[in-house]
């Protein structure tokens, strides 16, 4: 009892010492009790610690959370109508901080036994001074495996609803967490009215103190996988919250976000976002300012960027605008580039779609010595509702193109249309206007832009393709070095219709041009080809492969092709008119034009009646060596005559093409009673021929009659625009070439008699004649005989 009393008076020294000391007034004898006693008084204080300690000690170890379950279920039980599953132990830790730590548990749906979401592990801190004063201060929040389930209901309503009640009735001001971390978290959501299912996969996040008016740093990282969206990607962010709960206001600054891996329609896209955004809950409103999006991708050899930039962007009661906002695209190619940029000043939303003012756009792409450029402006609308959707409503353009191939740069100006369509991941163009002076109106469509596949429409009322190119036709197909570069067809699929009023190409007119374009698996076909030309209807295809070495194939016909009209645009045949039947399939192959020259192949045919052949004249030539008809004499060699004509009725050749050379393997002319047919060759490079005729004559009047069975051979040689014609006579067969010819006239006699007189008593009245050689009727003429007396 006297340890106690000193004790006692020691503490009462010490305490009144310290009041005396900083205190405004003084203890007495609180400095003598207090030297007297202070030892009993620090012994005193160490005995009641350690009571103190192991009383707490003892209640500590002999406390099991565990006991406790029954009523936390049923506390979960009756607040939520959920049922809670403890099935881990419930560990309960004490220094330095209140600690709880639980292990795997889950959570029903509300008022169903089906699970709405389980956890591996959780662990809590809550701070020990704001408990004290009957604050629950959470220090650190940890969850391990969270699994949970999300469900949005044909109705609208959801599984969480309940559960964001109870959230909402949490003051903001009492929020104040030093730290919550998630760890290995899945959370799936399945929304029944639009049949989509998805997942948040190895979901981590980190926040720091998270309180009232102090920002605090955020980090996460998932794996989002939604097949029906074609988004399997991995996506990080990093940040830092703030929410003032005066101002109901939360924000979201330094955003840095990236995403990697298959979205948008693309299966490697890199996507990056920096922003700050601010949402005002009593006000409704979002914002989000100094956007900046990039995004990279590859397919195959082309790289693809693109940029979208914005100052900034407001959401105000369903109502989105903004201003200033730029994109930029570009697809870099070994083979060629293409950079397109979007300015639109303004835009404003209403309901789900957006309109904006006048925006400009550009559009270059270059391509081996190639460049085309485009700028368009026309107000803009953008629709959430159908795709989402962009479109451009009044299109106002110029573009321009240059080619080494092409003379000058062509201008066009044109108005009209476009709409690109995300969710169909298409593009759809409509303009009219004029190509140079030329009016020009079509349509041009892009279609799943993953794998593009093109389709197009155009109608014009000129076509001068002889006006556009650098040089002439024939000029460029003479350029044996020229190569064939038919590479952009090996990923091209293609589909379209081109129509002209009128064409000119190599020098040729055609009008009702139109042409099926389509192209798929490096094979393009151009069929049917359909076209009047000359008074004649033309109907062919072509096929252009290009898997290996580029080969064509040509394939058509002429019906009733008026030569004379033909000879005025193509000087090439100036010795042929008439009405003409022209039939061919052919094919080459090679790599410059060169080769495919040489390579060509393939059948010919041609007919042609009530013609004529300017250069000889089959008729005059026979006549005139009809003389030399079965003699040892020179050929008569002619050479081309513009001023000689043959008229024929009939006029038919088939000609075979190969390794290249046109071989005449059947040539026939009908020019009245004369009959010419054949063989021969044409070398298509050295424009040389060589064709060999055997010329009859059947049934024919006075001047010709002498040469009736006889068939002379004719050779046609050199160039194929001036041929030299050589008759040799004296190799003639059949008709008089086969009959001997009498060196001494026939004499023929010719007697007359009275039929009144008898023959023995009248005497004979002789006329003798003398007989002329028989000789064909071209040969000179001997002087005439005497007359008989």
């Amino acid at each position: 009892m006297n340890a106690v009393k000193f004790a006692v008076l020691g503490l009462v020294g010490v305490i009144g010492l310290l009041i005396s000391t900083f205190g405004p007034f003084k203890i007495p004898y609180a400095e003598t009790l207090a030297k007297t006693y202070y030892r009993h008084a620090i012994a005193g204080l160490l005995i009641v610690a350690l009571l103190l300690g192991g009383l707490i000690a003892i209640a500590v170890h002999t406390l099991n959370p565990n006991q406790f379950k029954s009523q936390i279920v049923r506390y979960v039980q009756e607040r939520t109508q959920r049922e809670l599953i403890l099935d881990g132990e419930l560990e309960l830790s004490w220094f330095p901080k209140l600690g709880f730590t639980a292990g795997k548990a889950s959570l029903s749906q509300h008022r169903s036994a089906r699970e709405f979401a389980a956890i591996d592990s959780a662990r809590v801190t809550i701070a020990w001074l704001p408990l004290l004063r009957r604050q629950v201060q959470i220090d650190w929040a940890e969850v391990d495996g969270l699994r949970a389930q999300v469900v949005r209901f044909k109705d609208g309503t959801t599984n969480i609803d309940d559960l964001m009640r109870d959230l909402a009735t949490i003051s903001p001001e009492r929020i104040d967490i030093e730290g919550l971390h998630l760890k290995r978290a899945t959370l799936q959501w399945n929304d029944e009215m639009v049949f989509q299912r998805g997942s948040l996969n190895d979901l981590q996040l980190s926040v720091g103190r998270l309180t009232d008016g102090m920002a605090a740093p955020v980090t996460a990282s998932l794996r989002v996988d939604a097949p029906h969206a074609g988004i399997d990607a991995r996506l990080s962010l990093k940040g830092r919250l703030l929410f003032d709960a005066q101002a109901k206001r939360i924000e979201l600054a330094k955003i840095d976000a990236q995403l990697e891996g298959k979205s948008l329609g693309v299966d490697n896209l890199a996507l990056r976002m920096l922003a700050d955004v601010t949402g005002h809950l009593g006000l409704n409103t979002l914002s989000a300012e100094n956007v900046v999006i990039t995004s990279s991708s590859k397919s195959g050899l082309s790289v693809l960027n693109a940029r979208l930039a914005a100052p900034e962007l407001r959401f105000i009661e369903r109502r989105f605008q903004g201003s200033q906002l730029s994109m930029d695209f570009s697809v870099a190619h070994p083979d060629q580039t293409l950079t397109a940029a979007l300015q639109v000043p303004s835009f404003e939303s209403s309901g789900r779609t957006l309109r904006g003012a006048t925006a400009n756009a550009q559009v270059s792409i270059r391509a081996a010595g190639a460049h085309q450029r485009a700028q368009l402006s026309s107000p803009v609308l953008f629709d959430l509702d159908a795709g989402p959707r962009l479109e451009f409503e009044a299109i106002d353009t110029t573009a321009s193109a240059s080619h080494p191939a092409l003379a000058s740069e062509i201008a066009l100006v044109a108005g009209g249309k476009a709409v690109l369509d995300m969710g169909q991941r298409s593009v759809h163009l409509a303009l009219a206007g004029k190509l140079g002076s030329q009016e020009l109106r079509g349509q041009l469509a892009l279609t799943d832009w993953r794998r593009p596949h093109w389709t197009f429409e155009v109608a014009a009322e000129t076509i001068d393709l002889d006006a556009m190119l650098a040089q002439p036709c024939m000029a460029r197909w003479n350029d044996d070095a020229l190569a064939v570069d038919l590479s952009a067809l090996r990923e091209l699929s293609l589909a379209g219709q081109l129509r002209a009023e009128k064409l000119k190409v190599c020098g040729l007119t055609a009008r009702s041009f139109s042409a099926q374009f389509d192209a798929q698996r490096s094979a393009l076909h151009i069929t049917p080809v359909k076209a009047l030309a000359y008074g004649a209807a033309l109907e062919g295809s072509v096929a252009i492969d290009a898997a290996g070495a580029p080969r064509i194939a040509f394939k058509g016909n002429f019906s009733e092709l008026d030569l004379r009209a033909l000879r005025a645009d193509l000087a090439q045949l100036p010795w042929l008119e008439g009405r003409a039947a022209l039939a061919w399939d052919v094919q080459a192959t090679g790599g410059s034009l060169g080769t495919l020259r040489a390579g060509l192949s393939g059948p010919l045919t041609l007919g042609v009646h009530s013609g004529k052949m300017v250069g000889v004249d089959l008729r005059a030539t026979m006549l005139e060596g009809r003389g030399d008809v079965g003699k040892a004499s020179p050929s008569l060699q002619q050479d081309f005559n513009a001023g000689a004509v043959t008229q024929f009725g009939d006029m038919k050749a088939h000609i075979e093409l190969r390794e290249g050379q046109a071989h005449g393997q059947s040539l026939a002319v009908s020019a009245g009673p004369i009959q010419a047919v054949g063989t021969g060759e044409l070398w298509l490079d050295a424009g040389r021929l060589d064709i060999r005729l055997d010329a009859s004559v059947g049934k024919a009047g006075q001047e010709l009659a002498a040469l009736t069975g006889v068939s002379v051979p004719i050779q046609v040689t050199g160039s194929w625009r001036a041929p030299r014609y050589t008759f040799d006579f004296g190799a003639a067969t059949g008709g008089v070439a086969t009959r001997p010819v009498d060196p001494v006239p026939q004499a023929v006699e010719v007697a007359q008699s009275s039929s009144a007189a008898p023959e023995a008593a009248k005497p004979a009245a002789v006329v003798k004649t003398v007989s002329v050689p028989v000789q064909p009727t071209s040969a000179k003429r001997a002087s005439p005989a005497p007359k008989a007396r």
